[in-house]
This record gives structure tokens, sequence and C-alpha cells, in this order.
């Protein structure tokens, strides 16, 4: 019950998100003033993401799981009252939505993604594989039918154009190194620095304030400079972030903790804000609807693929780490149980003796860190990669300040 009705809330986000971006696009005709648009609109995204932990945090220690969930429901009341009186309507007569296309993409992604999941559960690697063929199988003909529509769900034709398919590869690797850490980060919050839910949101809160600045200054600074030299300059504001992530362990201070997250969480605001609007901004206005849809799905497929192979990284060195380091005399249950999980481990060792707890979440812990560590160095080659990507690939693009009224 709890993965269908999350799964209701994600296709009803997955609904909101590209229709925000659209209105953006019709109500914001100057180039500039769209530019901050996307810029505010990327960065409210992002702080939202970011303050979330802090809601919850404080909703959980005061009442319980359920109450996060409570909480939207009177703001998604005032969103579905107010944003139709409120928000201008702008629709295609003409369009069409094709479910069946909609089903091919969510199966190919779906078995996309488990298949790269199961790799890091040791189990039969067969099944795994066969599910990515079919996967990439299904991905092939959801591409077919799109070529053949003459109203396709998605676009596809767009990656002909050079910076649209440079923006999405951008956006898309972004989103992935970021994410696969970031999964990984908030657990370390709180099974190694043993923070509680509500201290891991102030910890993560200085980001969050830092990446709204960021994400609101992008735009400005395309003005004078590339887009595509800003976005890299944020990438390897990221690397550096993930580089100090390579150095936390279980007695890393939390002021190197914070300090890493609010280099690295930023970086990415560049590329959420630019990439979006070079995407839609490099299209006829007809497409606009077609390229917003590419730009947030390139975002929630890196993530996805961020959080699968990333996070799927973290773990293995995760379990390879802590089958070294368990302690003598544990029982086979709490090895089993400290081998799947981190939290399964912290959770047996406090129902073991003393020392033996202590000397099983002390190893639990190092091997979390040691699994973070790893997946740090693959975000940080991904980042670089990015960056060295937006850097040529978006070079062609002048700075925003430059165009001409009819450009």
């Amino acid at each position: 019950m709890m993965i269908a009705w999350r799964a209701l809330l994600g296709l009803s986000a997955a609904m909101m998100v590209p229709s925000t971006l659209g209105l953006i696009f019709v109500m914001f005709a100057d180039a500039k003033a769209r530019g901050v648009a996307i810029g505010v609109w990327a960065g409210g995204i992002s702080a939202g993401v970011a303050l979330g932990p802090l809601l919850s945090g404080v909703l959980l220690e005061g009442f319980g799981w359920q109450a996060t969930f409570l909480v939207a429901v009177p703001v998604m009341v005032i969103v579905a009252i107010g944003a139709p009186l409120l928000l201008p309507e702008h629709k295609d007569k003409a369009a069409k939505i094709d479910l069946f296309s909609a089903l091919l993409l969510v199966a190919s992604l779906l078995a996309i993604i488990y298949g790269i999941k199961r790799f890091a559960t040791q189990e039969p690697a067969l099944p795994s594989v066969g599910l990515l063929v079919a996967g990439a199988l299904v991905g092939l003909w959801f591409i077919i039918r799109q070529l053949r529509a003459t109203q396709p769900l998605l676009d596809v034709r767009l990656f002909a154009n050079k910076t649209v398919s440079a923006a999405l590869i951008v956006f898309m690797l972004a989103a992935a190194a970021l994410g696969g850490v970031y999964s990984l980060f908030t657990q370390y919050l709180q099974s190694v620095q043993r923070l509680s839910p509500l201290q891991a949101g102030f910890a993560i809160l200085p980001a969050a304030a830092v990446l709204i600045v960021v994400s609101t200054l992008a735009p400005i600074f395309a003005r004078k400079f590339r887009p595509g030299n800003v976005i890299a300059i944020g990438l390897a504001t990221q690397v550096i972030g993930y580089v100090l992530f390579t150095q936390l362990d279980e007695g890393t201070g939390l002021a190197l903790v914070i300090a890493s997250f609010a280099l690295t969480y930023p970086g990415v605001a560049p590329a959420m804000a630019l990439t979006t609007d070079l995407v839609v901004g490099s299209v006829p206005p007809e497409k606009a609807g077609g390229a917003s849809g590419l730009a947030t799905t390139a975002n929630d497929l890196g993530i996805s693929l961020g959080v699968a192979i990333i996070g799927s990284i973290g773990i293995v060195a995760y379990r390879s780490q802590i089958t070294a380091l368990l302690p003598d005399g544990l029982p086979a249950a709490a090895e089993t149980a400290a081998t799947t999980s981190v939290d399964g481990a912290l959770v047996v060792a406090e129902t073991l003796p003393g020392d033996l707890g202590t000397a099983l979440t002390t190893a639990a812990q190092q091997a979390f860190s040691s699994g973070l560590n790893t997946a740090a160095i693959v975000s940080a080659a991904i980042a670089a990669l990015t960056a060295i990507i937006a850097a040529t690939r978006l070079r062609h693009i002048r700075p925003t300040g430059e165009e001409t009224p009819g450009a």
C-alpha cells in the first residue's frame, strides 16, 4: 500500500513540474526575465527537497511518520483551489495523451533501474541482465513509436538539436552524480554521525540556503559569461565537494561534514537553472511543451540512475568492507543483519552485550563511511566529465545579455 500510494504521489508531482515550467515560458517572453524566473523555479524545487528533511524531522520527533504525509494535505488543498484561479490557462486543444507510450516508458525505466539495483543485492546475475535487456528493448520500442507518432509523448527528434542534446546530457549526468551521493549522505548523517532526523535536517539547511542564492544568481551570471562556462564552474565546485566527501568517516567533525555538502549541493544549481532554459529556448514555441517534458524527464531519470548505480556501488563497498570488519563471536543472525545494511547492523548492535555491540557499531559505521567515500569518487568523476561536456558542447551559446531581441 505504501509503495502504491507513493507511486500515485510521484505521478501527480510529475504532472505538476513540467506544467509549471511550461507556464514560465508562456508568462515570460523576455529572455532575461525568463532566465531569472527559471532560476527561482529551480531554487524553489531544490530548496523544497532540502527543507523537507528538516520539516520531517520535526514531525517525526513530535508525532510520527504519518504526520509527514498529513502535513501536505492542507497545502495541496490550497494549491488545488488557488492554481485554477490565479494561474493563466495555456493548452493545445489538438494535443492527445498517448497512454500506451507512457506505459512503455515507465516499463522500460523500471526494468532498467530495478535490474541495476539487483546487482547490489548479490542475487543471481542472470535475472538482472534479463531485466536490463528487456528494459532496453521496451525503450527502443518507445523511441520507434515516438518517431512514428504525429504528436509524440516525448519528441525524441529534439535530440537532433545540438544545444538540446548537450544540455540534456549535462542535466542528466549532474542529477545522477548528486542523486546517488545525496541518498547515502542523508543516511550517513543518521547512521554514522548519529544525528536525529531533526538534527540531520538542520545539517542540510546551510547547503539549501546557498543553493537558493546560486540558483537566483546563475541566470544573472549567464548574461555576462557563457552559460556553458557558468555550468562548468558549478560542476567543478561539486568536484571539490565530492573530494571532501571521500575524507568523511565515523570520526569526522560535523563542521567538515556540513561544509562538504554546502560545496556539493549548490554546485548543481547552474545546471538546473540554465540547461532547462537552453533546452526549451532552443526550440520553436510550438515544441516548448515537448522540450520541457524532456528536461524534467532527464532530471528525474538522472536522479533515479544515480540512486540506482552510485547508491548500489556504495552498498557493494559497504558489504565488502563489513565482512572483514565484523568482530569475532558475532551470532549468525547478527552477522546476516549486519552484512545486509548499516541500519540492520546498528539495530542488532543494541541487542548485543557491551563491547561486542560497540565493536559492531564501529565496524558498521566504518564500512558505511567507506561506501560513501567510494560513491563520492564515482560522483566526482561524473561531475568532472560533465563540466568538460558543458564547457565544450555548449561553448557556442553566447551570454544571454548579448542576444538581440530577434535572436
